[in-house]
């Protein structure tokens, strides 16, 4: 007779989420920074506005959906009570 036992093993990934959070976005505006003066450099300073204009925009859209992703119980609960 053979019985086969599976364990079932949970993974963390709080700590991997906020190591990736405290390391890869720094890295990413830095790049995005490097782009943009590299950009305003060449002489192409409204192309670099813009693209400074659409991070920021991308930023606030990316925390508002954080946000909402945080607090939609209580967002709902006040919508529908």
């Amino acid at each position: 007779m053979l019985t086969s036992t599976v364990l079932a093993a949970t993974i963390n990934t709080e700590g991997i989420v906020s190591e990736a959070v405290r390391l890869i976005v720094p890295i990413l505006c830095l790049i995005i920074g490097i782009g943009i003066i590299a950009s305003a450099r060449k002489g192409r300073i409204s192309d670099a506005a813009s693209t400074l204009t659409l991070v920021v925009i991308g930023l606030v859209v990316i925390a508002a959906g954080g946000v909402l992703f945080a607090f939609a119980e209580e967002i709902t609960g006040l919508v529908i009570a």
